[in-house]
């Protein structure tokens, strides 16, 4: 009979690290990969190109949806675009759900920002799909937000009426105007406005409906301190009717200003209509301005307008300082006496600049009077006299 072998036992005292160690090929490091030690190799090239490797793993952003990131474009093959976003896979982008006006951005080497749609990195072909136009909506959307309340216009696209207001456009972002907040005045003519494109203003968030409510009249009302800088009297206007009252009637014109026509100023035919109760506001109408007043109210006139000439403009090229000139009393205070020269120009003959033996009793209002004029400022409209 042949002997039985016997069994071997494992030698549990045998130091496997220190056998590791010792290979010429090999070196354990302390740098942790995947939960476990990474073994590397002793060639230094070797070594180099996989910390490269370890690195690049390591530093890797694994794409999610709704993240907005920056890319190149690798290649646009037919009706797809593909994008390096620094994954494995690049994103696609599907060119029919592209906006039209976007097109010409897919150009290879081109670099843009995209929005991650869809990743699915789970299948054995990883999906990642991405959008530039949807990005472009998204960050558009975050600018019009965080300019709510600020004096910030945006070009809208009024896309559809619907009962009490509007549904606008701005670059993809679909946002809300009351009716009430589409002109200066109230609008006579809501469809007026539909399918054009305006400038709106952002004035607050409904959180209700999860839209921004925008407004045209804000927007115009900023532009009216350059157009009253730039409209004059004796300019010929037109414009329509925004409401009548009794006493005349209410015009807009220039797209952002409103005047008044007194019932005095309208022409024949006008007057007629106006006293027959016939006008209505968007009826068309013309007139010239008359007046800006100094709290900026227009005042407007469908009359043959004779332009008011400002008696200050050429003051000192009709009087003489210092000279004797004769004036009107006008007016008697405790202070002394205002002396009208001409309408409009009046100067104060101050009680200290009157000599004792003038009675001041026997000067009435009315009384012609002559004067040492000694002072004109034209910039206050000040006129001073001395006798």
């Amino acid at each position: 009979m042949q002997e039985a072998k016997a069994a071997v036992t494992p030698d549990n005292t045998f130091d496997w690290d220190a056998y590791e160690r010792s290979c010429p090929n090999y070196r354990r490091k302390n740098k942790k990969f995947n939960n476990g030690t990474v073994i590397y190799s002793d060639d230094p090239k070797t070594m180099e190109l996989y910390e490269l490797m370890i690195d690049s793993v390591e530093n890797l952003k694994v794409p999610q949806s709704q993240q907005i990131t920056k890319g190149k474009i690798t290649s646009v093959t037919g009706r797809y675009a593909y994008v390096d976003i620094g994954w494995r896979e690049p994103a696609s982008l599907d060119l029919n759900k592209e906006s039209a006006e976007y097109l010409d951005l897919f150009v290879e080497g081109n670099e843009i920002e995209i929005i991650l749609k869809n990743v699915d990195l789970g299948k054995k072909v990883e999906v990642v799909e991405g959008s530039y136009t949807e990005v472009v909506k998204h960050l558009k959307y975050r600018e019009i937000y965080e300019n709510i309340g600020k004096p910030i216009a945006f070009s809208a696209y009024v896309k559809e009426l619907i009962h009490g207001g509007y549904f606008l456009d701005i670059s993809g972002v679909e946002v809300f105007m009351p009716g009430s907040l589409g002109g200066v005045n109230k609008l006579v003519n809501f469809e007026s406005l539909l399918h054009k494109t305006i400038y709106v203003v952002p004035i607050n968030y409904a959180k209700d409906k999860d839209y921004i409510v925008v407004s045209h009249r804000d927007y115009l009302q900023s532009l009216i301190p350059q157009a009253l800088e730039d409209v004059n009297a004796g300019d010929g206007k037109s414009g329509f009717i925004t409401g009548t009252t009794k006493f005349g009637v209410f015009c807009e014109f220039d797209q952002c200003l409103t005047g008044l026509i007194h019932k005095s100023d309208l022409d024949d035919d006008t007057k007629t209509l106006f006293d027959d109760r016939s006008l209505k506001p968007g009826d068309s109408i013309e007139f010239t301005v008359k007046e800006i007043t100094k709290d900026d109210r227009i005042i407007l006139t469908q009359k043959e307008f004779v332009p008011e000439i400002d008696p200050w403009e050429d003051i000192r090229e009709r009087y003489q300082v210092p000279s004797q000139v004769q004036g009107t009393i006008r007016k008697k205070t405790k202070y002394g006496m205002f002396i009208e020269l001409e309408p409009k120009v009046v100067g104060l003959l101050h009680i200290s600049d009157i000599p004792d033996y003038i009675d001041l009793n026997t000067n009435k209002e009315g009384d012609t009077i002559t004067v040492d004029l000694v002072k004109i400022d034209t910039d206050s409209k000040k006129i001073t006299f001395k006798i």
